[in-house]
């Protein structure tokens, strides 16, 4: 039972409540006072040692009633909880319909050998005797045996599936219904049918257990799945959007932290050794050195030909939830001649705005020299020491002329200058890539491909300004 109350600790622990190990002894002592026989009484032992508050207690119950499930159709209260606490092994004799005392025994349905001498598998045996209990019990095991709950993606699902069968002996019971179908029996003819549509019902319970365990591992990371999903295979939703926003929040409580310790300041040991002088040397009066951090002022400057134009508008729905720590953003875009659209992100809803550049401006041909000059006459003069310039395309510029004279321009004059390409890092440089000269004009250049890498680049912004 500690592997399987370790795998739940762990489940919970994915679906956001805290367990601290401290609580796992809790619970660990409660459910050797209470044992696992009453399922009620188990529930109740983890629940009132790992649940701390209404909302734990809701996402408590639903990982316990689909963790601790069989199938749909067990209503023995204490059945999970005895099968989860039971170990690997051979299932237990119990009485089948032939007479014997398991699969091993007998001469009827569920015995040892069928009516025309063929070999009976222990699958079998449990497959007609479905009222036993055997099959859920060795169903357990098998889950157990098989490591369910390291399922992540829903393509391992046949996988984890099969893995199940083969572990409550689907060769076995194959090579029997091979056997059957050879006999000429009718009495084996039957049993066949009846072990395949037995075989048809337990397909159909393991099929509903996998998807219950991959349920509950993919649901508390969605937003994983999200983020490290690739951005040209995103669809931009409502719940997308979320996640955007769900990240920036994150991104700026953190900035607001550092906010706070930048204006606490650092202890500055000479000054306050020479203000306590007159105390004697007892610092009574501690002298503090501030450190100064001034709100980043970013330039975007977004390709939206058609091969970059969904980076480009994941990058700005993400900048621009970021406005309450990175209230300067000037937004440029650009296919072959380069526009500012900042008034119209001003005047518009964030998702609106995004609509109506593209639908002017989207999906030219690219030519970034031409749009390197129209930046520096746009916005030439107001590129200093303050501002972070990043670039945000895949640098093909259809053989045209580069302008690397003025990226290099903009990096000696910028605080820093951040390129984000979509492209792999091995495909820089190849066909009419310029992405390798361009990089020696950069203070950063970064593969960005998926929104976890891009939300740790603004962190990094953030930090460095």
């Amino acid at each position: 039972m500690d592997r399987k109350l370790t795998e739940f600790i762990a489940l919970l622990r994915r679906n956001g409540l805290r367990v601290s190990p401290p609580e796992v002894a809790d619970a660990v002592a409660a459910i050797g006072m209470v044992g696992y026989d009453d399922r009620r009484r188990f529930y109740e032992a983890l629940s009132c040692t790992l649940a701390k508050s209404r909302a734990d207690a809701v996402v408590f119950e639903h990982c316990f009633e689909n963790f601790f499930q069989l199938t749909d159709a067990v209503d023995d209260a204490g059945l999970t909880a005895s099968a989860a606490a039971e170990p690997a092994g051979p299932p237990p004799s119990a009485p089948t319909p032939g007479g014997g005392q398991g699969p091993g025994s007998g001469g009827g349905e569920g015995s040892g050998v069928s009516g025309a001498g063929v070999p009976s598998s222990p699958l079998a045996g449990m497959l007609l005797d479905p009222a036993s209990g055997q099959i859920q019990l060795e169903m357990a095991r098998a889950i157990e045996r098989a490591n369910l709950a390291g399922i992540r993606v829903i393509t391992q699902k046949g996988l984890y599936g099969r893995r199940i069968l083969m572990a409550m002996g689907l060769e076995d019971l194959e090579r029997e219904l091979e056997a059957l179908d050879r006999s000429p029996a009718a009495a084996d003819t039957l049993r066949a049918s009846l072990l395949r549509r037995g075989l048809a019902g337990l397909r159909q319970r393991i099929r509903a257990a996998v998807e219950r365990y991959l349920a509950l591992v993919r649901n508390p990371d969605r937003d994983a799945l999200v983020r490290e999903a690739d951005i040209a295979l995103l669809r931009e939703s409502a719940e997308t959007r979320a996640v955007i926003r769900r990240m920036a929040r994150k991104l700026v409580t953190q900035h607001r932290r550092r906010e706070k310790r930048a204006a606490r300041g650092l202890l500055d040991v000479r000054a306050t050794l020479r203000r306590n002088l007159a105390h004697d040397g007892v610092l009574m009066e501690p002298r503090w050195r501030r450190i100064r951090k001034d709100r980043p002022r970013v330039m975007a400057v977004c390709d939206v030909s058609r091969s970059v134009s969904r980076h480009a508008r994941f990058l700005l729905l993400f900048l621009y939830s970021l406005q309450e720590v990175i209230p300067q953003l000037r937004t440029f875009v650009f296919s072959s001649t380069l526009h500012e659209v900042t008034p119209l992100f001003d005047d518009a809803p964030v998702e609106a705005a995004l609509d109506l550049v593209l639908e002017r401006y989207g999906f030219g041909s690219t030519d970034y020299g031409r749009a390197f000059a129209g930046l520096d006459e746009l916005a030439g003069a107001a590129i200093d020491r303050r501002t972070t310039l990043i670039i945000l395309g895949d640098a093909r510029n259809n053989n045209g002329e580069a302008r690397l004279d003025l990226l290099r321009k903009y990096h000696a004059r910028a605080r820093q200058v951040i390129w984000l390409n979509p492209e792999e890092r091995p495909r820089w440089g190849s066909g009419d890539s310029e992405m390798l000269r361009y990089a020696t004009g950069c203070t950063h250049a970064h593969s960005c491909h998926t929104l976890g890498e891009l939300e740790r680049i603004v962190d990094t912004l953030l930090k460095t300004t």
